[in-house]
C-alpha cells in the first residue's frame, strides 16, 4: 500500500511539473516573440470636421390661413405655377368636414372606376397584385427610415390599390352600384362644398413647403451677402403670424455656418467639398464654397452653396452636418502593422545606396511574407494603404490577408510558431 501510494503522488508530481513547464515554455516564448496578427480590410476614411448652421432659400411666406380649418392641396417640396392653388382656407369646422368628406368620395369613385374599367381577369388580378406590393414596400421604406412626409404618398397608393384588388373577386353588378351611391353623395356635396371658402395662390413659381420657422425674413440669399460672424450669433427667427405655408423660389440654396479657424484647413472660395446632413437627408452633397469672411475670435463664417436637391430642404433649417474635404480608399492596417525596410545596394559606380520600402509582413502559410505597399492616408491608430505598383501576385497585400502586428526578430522567410 505505501509503494503504491508513494508511486501515485510521484505520477502526481510528474503530470503537474509538464503542466508547470509547458505554460513556461509557452509563456517565455509569448514573451521572447510576441507573435499576433489581425485581418486587412477594406476601409474607406474621411477628412471631415463637424459643423452646425443654417439652411438659406429664397422664401416668400403665404398669409390668409391659420388654425384647423386649412387644407394643403400641395404636397410638400411640389412645384406650384404663377397662381397655382396651394391651400383652401374653410370659414366654419363644417365646411372643412365637408371638403373632407368630399374629397375622399372623389378619390373612391377614382378607383372604383379603374377597377370598373379593368374588369376582373388573371392579368388585371395579377397587376394589382404587383401594385399593391410595390406600395407596400415603398411605404415600408418610408416608415422605416422615418420619414412621414416621404411615407404620405406611398400610403395613400397603397390604400388605392387595396381597395381595387377587393373588388377583383367581386362581380361587376357590386362594382355599378357602388359607383352609382358614390356618385349620388358627390352630386349632393359639391352644391354646398363651394360656399365660404377662400384659396391661397402662389404669387410666383416655385416650391410649396408648409413650415414656417421664422427664418424665411431673416436668413435670405441677400442677408448672407453682407453678414458677419457677429451676425450670425444674433441670428432670432422672427414668428411670423397668420402665415399659410410658403413658396421656395429659385433654384439656388445656400448652407452657412461657422467654422474653427484652424479646422478649415486650405478651404478657399470656389472650392468644392462635400456636405452630409446627420439628419434629415439620406445622401450627401457637393457643394462649392460661396464666400469665406474675415476671421472673428477665431472663426470664419463659410457659405456653401448648390443647385441641387432644393426639393428635398424645404424642411431643413437648423442642421448638424459633416464638411468632408477628402476621402481615402484602401486596405486599413494597424500602424503597427507597417514597416520600413532598408536595403543597401551597390551602383554600377560601386557608390553604395540607401533603399527604403514600406511594407506589411503577412502571414503566408507557417511564414512571414513581406508585402510592399504606398501609404494613402494615416490616422493615430491605423494606416490605409494599396498594394505597390509592380509587386508580383504573391507580394500583392489583399482584404482578407492576416496583417502581422508584433513579432520579434521579423523578417522574410520566417518561420512563424502559433
Amino acid at each position: 500500500m505505501k509503494t503504491g501510494s508513494l508511486a501515485t503522488k510521484l505520477m502526481l508530481a510528474a503530470i503537474l511539473l509538464t503542466v508547470l513547464v509547458y505554460f513556461g515554455v509557452n509563456a517565455a516564448s509569448y514573451f521572447l516573440d510576441p507573435f499576433s496578427t489581425t485581418l486587412v480590410y477594406d476601409y474607406t476614411s474621411e477628412n471631415a470636421v463637424t459643423v452646425s448652421g443654417y439652411v438659406v432659400r429664397d422664401e416668400t411666406v403665404l398669409s390668409g390661413g391659420t388654425g384647423d380649418l386649412v387644407y394643403f392641396s400641395r404636397r410638400e417640396g411640389e412645384k406650384v405655377s404663377n397662381g397655382g392653388t396651394v391651400a383652401l382656407v374653410y370659414q366654419s369646422a363644417q365646411a372643412l368636414q365637408d371638403a373632407n368628406t368630399l374629397r375622399s368620395l372623389e378619390e373612391q369613385l377614382e378607383q372604383l372606376t379603374y377597377a370598373r374599367t379593368l374588369a376582373a381577369g388573371s392579368s388585371t388580378t395579377a397587376r394589382l397584385d404587383d401594385e399593391v406590393v410595390s406600395s407596400l414596400i415603398a411605404f415600408r421604406g418610408a416608415m422605416t427610415a422615418d420619414n412621414l412626409s416621404a411615407a404620405e404618398e406611398p400610403g395613400d397608393n397603397l390604400r388605392s390599390a387595396v381597395l381595387k384588388r377587393s373588388f377583383a373577386y367581386s362581380g361587376t353588378e357590386s362594382l355599378d352600384a357602388a359607383i352609382a351611391q358614390l356618385q349620388s353623395q358627390i352630386a349632393a356635396l359639391t352644391t354646398s362644398a363651394g360656399s365660404g371658402t377662400t384659396r391661397i395662390t402662389a404669387p410666383e413659381a416655385g416650391l410649396f413647403s408648409s413650415l414656417v420657422d421664422g427664418y424665411e425674413t431673416v436668413l435670405t440669399p441677400e442677408s448672407l451677402e453682407t453678414m458677419t460672424p457677429a451676425d450670425y450669433r444674433a441670428i432670432t427667427p422672427q414668428q411670423p403670424s397668420g402665415s399659410c405655408g410658403k413658396i421656395v423660389s429659385g433654384t439656388q440654396w445656400y448652407f452657412v455656418t461657422l467654422m474653427d479657424t484652424e479646422d478649415m484647413g486650405k478651404m478657399a472660395e470656389g472650392d468644392t467639398v462635400t456636405l452630409r446632413f446627420q439628419n434629415g437627408l439620406d445622401r450627401d452633397l457637393t457643394m462649392t464654397v460661396h464666400s469665406i469672411s474675415e476671421e472673428d475670435k477665431g472663426q470664419k463664417l463659410v457659405i456653401l452653396t448648390s443647385e441641387n436637391y432644393l426639393g428635398l430642404t424645404t424642411l431643413l433649417r437648423r442642421q448638424n452636418a459633416q464638411i468632408i474635404f477628402d476621402s481615402y480608399t484602401g486596405l486599413r492596417v494597424p500602424r503597427s502593422a507597417v514597416r520600413i525596410l532598408t536595403e543597401t545596394l551597390t551602383d554600377e559606380d560601386g557608390n553604395e545606396l540607401t533603399e527604403k520600402t514600406t511594407g506589411v509582413y503577412c502571414l503566408w502559410g507557417s511564414a512571414a511574407r513581406f508585402k510592399p505597399v504606398d501609404i494613402v492616408w494615416q490616422e493615430e491608430s491605423y494606416i490605409l494603404v494599396t498594394p505597390a505598383e509592380g509587386a508580383s501576385s504573391t507580394r500583392t497585400l489583399r482584404a482578407g490577408d492576416e496583417a502581422i502586428t508584433a513579432a520579434a526578430e521579423l523578417f522574410d522567410g520566417k518561420v512563424i510558431n502559433k
